[in-house]
């Protein structure tokens, strides 16, 4: 490729290497990414390139040079036992793929083809930055799951998370049910911290944090209300999301928590607080990890990974480790009344976690 800029990345033990052509998709990168950024090392586990080009795209055409003899694999699929090219994901425009395993080391191309029409963005700076925000997925977050859960047995779940003395604080449920809120107003209470805002991973026994911008858009900061402590807004174009992206503060952040509690909030008339058995707590955890576009996205680009480099027993793990989790913690259904505040959630998410077991909230890191 051109000549390229580059950074590290270290995610639980995991290097992963990044260069692109365009370098100001690495300097949003080392933004995006902040604690996870750390110099290249000279043989990472996995090597992810960025193809920037502009201009209009073509779906049928291969960005890709041809090390060897590819077969087709499916529609826009071509495909080795080392090689896999993927010509349309169906899922961004003018995103490309190919994942190569060279001498045991992962080599991820990321082919991207940025086209603004005119007239159809405000402003082409925001929205370059959209696309960079995007990008973060393919980039950076879906190898590095994916080699998790890979190499150590990990499964993702949608859902934020915090520590405290009484153990780990699970906030899972769909997107737009308050759980960045939530996890920011809980942050602000003595011996709380942030874990995960959005995804984190989990063995089944312990979460793993999963490192990515806090997102608020006006309602969640309006609700917060005035004085937040601990956050850093980050400096993007205005227009460049609907919603505001914040890092923390304070970067030393825990990577492994033992959990005590999990709570699926959803939106009540009233608030409540009932506890689930763990066997239906493990299916509401499955099913809204089925309902979720991060994850949706995560699934379909790993299932590519797995049939090419296929594991046995590794789609029924994810099933077995969410069962295992639930069953680790104590599960509750939170009842969100939203003309009560963000408030009443905090006093009932203590009012639950006083109620663990303390050999279930013992720590963690």
């Amino acid at each position: 490729m051109e000549a390229a800029d580059g950074l590290g990345v270290h995610m639980h033990g995991v290097n992963l290497t990044l260069v692109a052509n365009n370098p100001r998709l690495i300097d949003y990168a080392r933004d995006h990414l902040g604690s996870l950024v750390v110099p290249p090392v000279e043989v990472p586990d996995l090597l992810v390139r960025c193809h920037w080009r502009d201009g209009e795209w073509d779906p049928e055409g291969n960005p890709f040079p041809t090390d060897g003899p590819l077969h087709v694999v499916g529609n826009r699929m071509l495909g080795s036992s080392d090689e896999l090219v993927w010509l349309d994901t169906l899922r961004m425009k003018g995103l490309q793929l190919r994942f190569r395993r060279r001498e045991g080391r992962f080599v991820f191309d990321v082919a991207y083809r940025f086209h603004a029409k005119e007239g159809k963005v405000s402003s082409l700076l925001a929205y370059e930055h959209k696309k960079y925000f995007s990008l973060m997925r393919y980039l950076v977050y879906h190898p590095l799951i994916w080699y998790l859960e890979r190499s150590r047995g990990w499964t993702l779940l949608h859902a934020s998370a915090l520590d405290s003395v009484e153990g780990g604080i699970i906030i899972g449920g769909l997107a737009g049910v308050g759980k960045s809120t939530t996890c920011v107003a809980l942050t602000q209470r003595p011996g709380i911290t942030l874990v995960s805002e959005n995804l984190l991973l989990t063995d089944g026994e312990y979460i793993y944090s999963c490192y990515e911008p806090i997102r608020l858009d006006q309602g969640s900061l309006a609700a917060l209300g005035e004085g937040l402590t601990g956050l850093t807004r980050m400096p993007f174009p205005e227009e460049a999301k609907e919603k505001w992206l914040f890092r923390p503060t304070d970067d030393d952040l825990p990577e492994r928590v033992k959990p005590a509690v999990l709570f699926l909030p959803r939106f009540a008339p009233r608030r409540y607080l009932r506890q689930l058995a763990p066997d239906l707590a493990a299916e509401k955890v499955i099913a809204i990890n089925g309902l979720v576009r991060e994850l949706d996205d995560y699934n379909w680009y790993a299932s590519a990974l797995n049939m090419t480099w296929p594991r046995t027993g590794q789609a029924a793990q994810r099933v077995a480790v969410l069962g295992q989790l639930c069953r680790t913690v104590l599960c509750f259904e939170l009842g969100i009344d939203r003309s009560a505040g963000v408030e009443a959630v905090v006093e009932d998410i203590l009012t639950a976690l006083a109620q663990c077991p303390r050999p279930l909230a013992e720590s963690r890191r």
